[in-house]
This record gives C-alpha cells, structure tokens and sequence, in this order.
C-alpha cells in the first residue's frame, strides 16, 4: 500500500464522512431562522444565495478610481444555506460561493459570483435537495459522491490564483479549479497521481519566487502532509508526518528556513456518540498548543515548542533574523467556541449569547535554545481578526499589518461579535489608524494591493467589500493609506447584498 491508498483508505473508512450522526431536522433551523429574519435585519448577512450564477451586472462608482488599480478581486465564502425548506446548522457547511470584482482599465466595474460546482453541490442538483450533512451539521443523510471527503468538500474558505487558473480551497479535500474569467468549475484538482485526492488546506502560503508551500491533515490517521509546490516542476513534492494527538489547524507560516505550524489543543477524540466532525474534536483548556518547527531544507527535521493554551484562526506573517528568532502574530481567542457556539447560532437565527473577543499578539520562536515567548500587542480594548500584509513580503520582515476590527462598545456589530472597522498597525512603532464602517454595514476581509512599480509596504490601496445589511447592498470599497490612517477614495455599489464571506485575493491586470 503507497502513502496515497494508505490515506484515502483511512479517509474512506473511518474519518471525516464516517461519523456516527444523530438526525436533527433541518426544518426546525429554517424555520427558526426565518422566523427571527423579521426582527434581525442582520441575519440577511447569513441567508444565502438561491441562484447558481448572477452574470455580470454593472456597479455604480462613486469617487475617483484610481487609475493604477486594475485587475480582479476573487473572494469566496459560504453562499448556498439552505433550499426548499432546509437549512444547514452550521455556518462554515453553506456550498462555496465565488464573486468576481473585475475592474477595467476605464474605472468601471463589475460583479459576478457563482457557485461552485462541487461533486456535493452536483449531488444536490441530481437529486434537487440540499445534503443535510458537513462539517458541523447534524444529519443521516448518506454522503454523496465517492467515499471519503469529496463528498463533503464545499470548496468555501480560500481561493489560489495560480497560472491561468483558480483553486477553491477547502479545509479537509483537494483544491476544485475554477476559470477565472467565467468562474466556471472545470474539475478537481489532481496535481499527480500519488497526490490526487490528498487534503490541501486553505492558507498556503507563496514564496516570492512562486514556490507555494502549504499542509493537509487526516485526523483518524494522526497525519500531517506538507506540501511543495514549485515553479516548474512536473510534480508536488510531500512529507508525512505522525502528529498525535491530531488537532485542527487552520493556518501556518513560512519563513526563509522554516515551517511553523501551531497546533491548538482542539484534539481528535472519535467516540461512539459524536455527530459531525466539528464535534469530534474536544478542547483541552489545560493543555498548551503545540508548535510544530519544521526544517525547509529537509522538512522530514522538525522540533516542538509550546504556548500557552488559545485558539487562533489565522496569521499574519513570519519573519527569522539572523539569531534564529522567528517572530510572528496573530489575533489570540481563548478557546474555540466561535466554532462550536456562535456560528450554529446564527444559523437559527439566534443572537450569540456571549461575544468572543481576541487579542493581537506577538509570537517568538528561539530556534536554537527551542523555546517559545508570546505577548500581547496593540490596543486591548478592540478585537481583531483577518490579518493581511503585503503578499510580497511573505515570510520576510514586514512592519505593516491590515486587519479587520471590532471596538466592542461602539454599535450592533459590536454588541454582536461582528467586526465594524478596519484598522492598520505598524509593529515597530505601535502606530494604529482605524476607519470605522457606517451602523449598517459589515466589512469582510481587507487587501493591501501594491501600486504599480511600487517597492514600499505603505505605497499602495487597501480594498475590501462592506455589507449594508439594511438597504441591501454591497460594496467594494478602497482606501488611500495616509501613514497609518485608510482614507476611503472611492466604492463601487452592487445594488444587490452578497453573503457575508470569508477570503480573497487580488489579481492585477497584466
């Protein structure tokens, strides 16, 4: 048996869509959820689309365009919720949704999104229901398609720009390729014949030579793959490692000579009476997280350190100096129970019960004396997540980071663990400028997209997509960066609102 059948085969047998499951009837979640739609016009940011593809439609500028800002913004996310009277319980289980922002060299722009054709979503299609199975939604629907994780493989956190194509990534299936000018699918991605159907997760991470390095997971197994991608070759490289307990990561880093991969204490524990496979995960608040250093050169080498217990969903970036310290951050939540509570909440249309709040932090790395250090940094009283650099100084020394933000005491996004601003923080000075969205208005992930023949971190445009939840619109919005301070410039306007999603990437015009 290859590394391959040795993987699959677990996968088929006894991981992600062999879990015992009790049925709870999705109709009671519609049915809530459409219930509280009438008093909370910010659950429209949950509802969903109902249409397959929108075609393009012409957006309304307002402001000066910059003339230099050209080329596409692809973001993906959860879309389709819920169909004929179902509904899925959890939020990160909605098929994936692909928008196109397409701006011309004239200043127009337009809007596209469409779903994506998965092997579930075509299951769905044949069969003209919606599958009440996925990641954190209790059901005894049969899994469709093949056995193993493409039957669940919803193709809706990320998206990969590579050559003339797109990759839809997902946390636990391979990537699904997209056309980039139609967002057509047109198939699961098979990089070779060892690698075909192997996990390639959400946030890879690409060298400024092209190089993408990036991991996958197979739970039952206790296995971690490392990927290697490079400009050129015919094939990926990959290297297994034994990681047990399993947890389950969701991003990593990279620096000029190492992988860094922390590992929550969120471990893999199937038993008997788990339903999903978010539930079979079980949080160790008395464990610390493990922090997996691996060698590029030779990422069969690896050594552990450990941090104190928290839950971070993504992070901004890694540098090493020339002592060994690898130095990185990211936004740092207690635990995990956005995961477990919140987004099942707004599913039925509850309000959260608690807000989640999470901390910037700065994390040290001492590769010789293999120890670890963290502390906290920036404000204490705003809470943070989505944190973006700019993408050419991908595992090198940067001073500039974007994040989306939250200042908890100021309107109902913050009463409800939703984030209102966006924010910028130099992290040699301290520095923070903020820009705070209108009431009605949800951001989602911000970009930093260089200028034209630029070199500087601060010489570009932030540009990211708001949510008016209430007049039903959504916009693409771009900011001068004065310093630290966003100065919106210019939006454009879909006179349409999009379910509120989750990442991007920004392709230039060539």
């Amino acid at each position: 048996m290859n590394r391959r059948e040795l993987l699959l085969g677990s996968a088929a047998s006894t991981g992600f869509a062999a879990l015992p499951s009790r049925a709870a009837p999705l109709d009671e979640t519609y049915q809530s959820f459409h219930r509280n739609l009438l008093t909370k016009p910010w659950l429209r940011l949950y509802e969903g689309v109902h249409e397959e593809d929108t075609g393009y439609q012409l957006c309304e500028v307002e402001g000066t365009w910059p003339a230099g800002l050209v080329g596409s913004l692809y973001r993906n996310g959860p879309g389709r919720m819920e169909r004929d009277g179902r509904r899925y319980q959890h939020w990160f289980d909605g098929d994936g949704l692909l928008q196109r922002w397409w701006i011309d060299g004239n200043g127009a722009v337009l809007h596209r999104a469409r779903l994506i054709q998965t092997t579930k979503y075509l299951a769905d299609e044949r069969r003209n229901e919606l599958s009440r199975v996925g990641f954190g939604t209790h059901s005894n629907d049969p899994i469709p398609g093949p056995p193993g994780t493409e039957g669940l493989n919803v193709a809706n956190i990320s998206i990969l720009p590579r050559a003339d194509e797109l990759w839809a990534l997902w946390e636990g299936g391979a990537p699904w390729r997209i056309n980039p000018q139609t967002l057509r699918t047109t198939g699961l991605l098979a990089l070779s014949d060892e690698t075909s159907g192997l996990p390639f997760s959400a946030h890879p991470r690409v060298e400024s030579d092209g190089t993408v390095w990036n991991f996958g997971y197979f739970s039952p197994r206790n296995m971690m793959i490392i990927w290697r991608l490079r400009p050129g070759d015919i094939e990926p490289k990959i290297w297994l490692h034994l990681t047990e307990p399993m947890s389950m990561p969701h991003d990593f880093l990279i620096t000029k000579n190492h992988l860094v991969i922390p590992l929550p204490p969120l471990h893999f524990e199937l038993q008997e009476d788990m339903t999903t496979f978010l539930d079979a995960h079980v949080w160790h608040p008395e464990l610390p997280v493990q922090v997996m250093v691996l060698d590029k050169n030779d990422p069969n080498k690896r050594f552990n350190v450990e941090l104190p217990t928290q839950w971070i969903f993504h992070y901004a970036n890694a540098w090493e100096d020339e002592q060994g310290a690898i130095r990185f951050e990211g936004p740092s939540f207690d635990n995990p129970n956005l995961m477990f509570d919140t987004f099942r909440a707004i599913m039925r249309g509850s309000t959260p019960s608690l807000a989640y709040t999470s901390q910037l932090t700065r994390y040290t790395v001492d590769t010789r004396r293999q120890t670890a250090t963290q502390e906290a940094i920036g404000p204490t009283d705003v809470s943070s997540e989505f944190p973006v650099i700019d993408q050419r100084l991908t595992g090198a020394r940067y001073r500039w980071l974007t994040m989306l933000s939250q200042n908890a005491s100021a309107s109902t996004q913050g009463k409800l663990g939703m984030f209102n601003g966006v924010s910028r923080i130099n992290l040699d000075t301290g520095a923070v400028g903020s820009f705070q969205y209108p009431t009605e208005e949800a951001p989602e992930e911000h970009l930093f997209v260089p200028k034209p023949g630029s070199q500087s971190e601060t010489d570009g445009w932030l540009l990211g997509t708001s949510l008016d939840y209430v007049n039903l619109r959504t916009h693409l919005n771009v900011f001068e960066l004065e310093q630290a301070l966003p100065k919106m410039v210019a939006r454009a306007t879909l006179p349409k609102l999009m379910p509120l999603g989750l990442h991007g990437k920004f392709v230039a015009a060539t």
